[in-house]
């Protein structure tokens, strides 16, 4: 069987919520306008929610990447921490090249001071990089490194939306638009799935260490 086809397979579950995400959200984003769906996903804000959403949307830092990075090292979960490595990297170089290419305007530049006035002072910042979002797509190819590993189909679901919420945050932080975040979660997603299915095993100083995806695949239950 195709590497990738079995690692879809092997989570079919939070692979079908993700498709679910994604159709509900292109439904949203088909009916709306880009500023009208960017105002109506924002809402009223209050000094919790911009606090709260100010602090959780550092889960898609690369900083906070690193810092797994470094706890999987740490707990010997040598296969997992690389597979995490390189999908951080592998994502964040297609972000980057992809907002050089297209060099689209963020919210704060494209909205008229009389369409939106919810910006948050020190944080909602300008600029011409906000497609795709960078914070997104690392939190959804963290969130689906880790859970091609988890045993428990509820863990896997808490990954799902921790990443869902990094990239609500990047919306109601008036970092990124919809279009945004949607392409970023498709793009973390996939490009982690292809990490995990092509890197099976990893030899170390002679030692083979192996993943959900070895010849010898862990089968779990979904």
């Amino acid at each position: 069987m195709n590497p990738l086809i079995r690692t879809l397979c092997g989570s079919r579950r939070y692979f079908i919520a993700f498709t679910v995400y994604l159709l509900l959200s292109f439904i949203f984003w088909s009916l709306h306008s880009k500023a009208d769906g960017f105002i109506l996903m924002n809402g009223k804000h209050s000094a919790g929610t911009e606090l709260f959403f100010s602090w959780f949307t550092h889960l898609g830092d690369g900083l906070f990447t690193l810092l797994l990075f470094v706890l999987l090292l740490l707990a010997r979960q040598l296969l997992q921490a690389v597979h995490l490595l390189l999908a951080y990297v592998y994502s964040g170089l297609l972000v980057q090249l992809i907002k050089h290419v297209t060099h689209m305007p963020r919210p704060k530049v494209f909205l008229h001071a009389n369409q939106y006035d919810q910006f948050i002072e020190g944080i909602s910042r300008g600029g011409w990089s906000s497609f795709p979002s960078g914070h997104t797509t690392t939190a959804f190819a963290v969130a689906t490194v880790l859970a091609l590993y988890a045993s428990n189909k509820w863990w896997r679901t808490f990954y799902l939306m921790a990443a869902i919420l990094v990239g609500y945050s990047r919306i109601y932080l008036g970092h990124h638009f919809l279009e945004d975040v949607l392409a970023g979660s498709i793009m973390g997603v996939f490009i982690a799935a292809c990490v995990v299915a092509w890197m099976p095993e990893l030899k170390l100083f002679g030692r083979r260490v192996t993943g959900p995806l070895s010849s010898t695949p862990v089968v779990y239950n979904n």
